[in-house]
């Protein structure tokens, strides 16, 4: 049986030393920097770029592995007429305690044909890999996989061609999810959007494949889409693509995966994202990874290099504020989570109607708000990677007062501590009260004001008559007759919680204006202070 040979065993690139292959090599560093990108990627050479085409690829057993398309002796690389370049092979590198790769291997003897080498990916126990190659000089590639052979380490065996398409189509560039079991590929199949798309496929038992699913036009553009990488948590896929909204070329863009469907694709921005083509994106961890660039004069070339990302803090301001008037709404409640239903922060807007939080460059986050007397309101932001801060505002509608039980029923109206002034936010809650008087001329009521236990009982009484004058006074000046209008304070002698120590909530309702319809007008004595 036909095996093919793993890079545990395999050669340096024959005819050349590895201080040969280092001299040959760049070994500088440099860094991309964009002072308006919150992602920044500092770029560095890994070490084993040359003359010549090198992308990375994927690990196996703490291995980099690259395609690269030198020739060497012993290889079974030829040149490639209609590419006008000799054929990729594909190599193993070392890899050292700070990502930077040295001694390029062949990886496997007989992987490697004389046609030309794709890019490979791995099972998550490493027994089986599934591949790409050309074949009878044609350019489309085809996917095949085999399994790795547990009594004669170093082996594959059963090698099988996959075949999803049809010998005019191409297969390139898979990407194997691990934590879902599913195979990422790249192909022009009939049927997409155009060009190159990229496909998911369930895995069976047997290592085949099912359920071709294209991922659809949030991902797939009119052109080129290739070399998905998912994020190990299956919350992300990364691709590049040079149909989408790009700086020039292949850019690496990012989409959320959000129960099997893509959403949120955004260019990941200048920071990384350049006029050359940036391929084969490959994270080792949130910040560190590598990344392929095409040569500055030379477009079919490629270098390796690793990069560390450098993220800026982005803050997000939201005020909320009524919809009409504008005024801002203090003491909302707000909700903030990111596209995965993970909830980020509970708070409430400050007395200025703010809230302010730090967040991810671009995630996309929904706001929920709520507010007594209110309308629910969802709204959604994206954070960019351009700007430090995001500010959106959130519009309010008001819902209108209710009648029940001889009762005006709408939310609480609110005072500056120890004061008698209403609150901004409660003359908007107030104007519910004059449009129901003005609907209903025949209406009177009465306005009784209540307080919590905190202070003297003299005290608080005082007061709930001062507010309750405050409320009426208010009413008065929107145009409402005086006849038609009466108030009391009661102080702490009718709450709604009897509490000796009272909760803030339970603090809250007690400290209320309560608006009693067809009731006697009686005018409390605070009417003669």
């Amino acid at each position: 049986m036909k095996k093919l040979f793993l890079c545990v065993f395999c050669f340096p690139f024959l005819g050349m030393s590895q201080d040969q292959f280092i001299d040959d090599s760049k070994t500088e560093n440099f860094t991309t920097l964009n002072n308006n990108s919150l992602l920044n990627y500092i770029l560095t050479d890994t070490g084993i770029n040359t003359e010549l085409s090198e992308i990375g690829a994927t690990f196996f057993r703490d291995k980099f592995l690259i395609v690269s398309n030198k020739k060497r002796r012993h290889t079974k690389t030829t040149f490639n007429e209609a590419l006008n370049r000799f054929n990729n092979n594909i190599y193993c590198t070392n890899v050292d305690k700070n990502g930077n790769l040295s001694f390029p291997l062949q990886f496997s003897t007989l992987l490697d044909s004389e046609f030309n080498e794709g890019f490979m990916t791995f099972s998550e126990d490493e027994k089986t890999i599934y591949f790409t190659h050309t074949s009878d000089n044609s350019d489309n590639f085809k996917l095949y996989k085999a399994v790795l052979d547990i009594e004669i380490q170093g082996y594959w065996k059963d090698i099988t061609e996959i075949n999803i398409t049809k010998p005019e189509y191409s297969v390139e560039t898979p990407f194997l999810s691990k934590s879902t079991n599913k195979l990422y590929f790249s192909s022009n199949m009939s049927g997409g959007f155009g060009g190159y798309d990229i496909y998911v496929a369930d895995i069976k038992k047997d290592g085949t494949i099912e359920n071709i699913k294209n991922l659809g036009k949030e991902v797939n553009s009119a052109k080129d889409e290739k070399y998905p990488f998912i994020t190990p948590d299956s919350n992300y896929i990364f691709y590049s693509s040079n149909g989408h909204n790009t700086f020039g070329g292949y850019d690496v863009f990012r989409s959320s995966i959000v129960n099997e469907t893509y959403i949120n694709t955004r260019n990941i921005g200048s920071g990384l994202n350049t006029k050359k083509d940036e391929v084969a994106y490959i994270l080792v961890n949130k910040n560190e990874g590598y990344i392929s660039i095409n040569k500055e004069d030379d477009k079919e070339n490629f270098d390796v290099y690793r990069f560390d990302i450098q993220q800026q803090e982005q803050q997000l301001n939201i005020l909320v504020v009524e919809n009409n008037s504008k005024v801002k709404l203090p003491n909302a409640n707000v909700i903030i989570t990111d596209e995965f239903g993970n909830k980020i922060k509970e708070t409430k807007t400050d007395n200025n109607g703010e809230i302010k939080l730090t967040i991810e460059p671009l995630t996309s986050y929904t706001i929920t708000t709520n507010k007594e007397g209110y309308e629910p309101n969802i709204n959604s932001v994206t954070a960019s990677t351009d700007n430090n801060f995001v500010a959106e505002t959130i519009n309010m509608n008001q819902k209108k007062a209710e009648i029940i039980n001889d009762a005006i029923v709408m939310e609480n109206i609110f005072f500056d501590f120890n004061k008698t002034s209403i609150k901004e936010e409660s003359q908007l809650s107030l104007n519910k009260i004059v449009a129901v008087l003005n609907e209903i001329p025949d209406m009177t009521i009465v306005i009784n004001a209540h307080t919590d236990n905190k202070g003297s009982d003299k005290y608080n009484l005082a007061l709930s008559e001062k507010r309750a004058k405050s409320t009426y006074e208010y009413l008065i000046s929107k145009g409402i007759d005086k006849s038609r209008l009466g108030y009391n304070g009661y102080g702490e002698s009718r709450p709604l919680h009897k509490c000796q120590v009272c909760t803030e909530i339970q603090d809250s309702e007690n400290r209320r204006v309560e608006f009693l319809i067809n009731k006697t007008l009686e005018v409390s004595d605070a009417s003669s202070n």
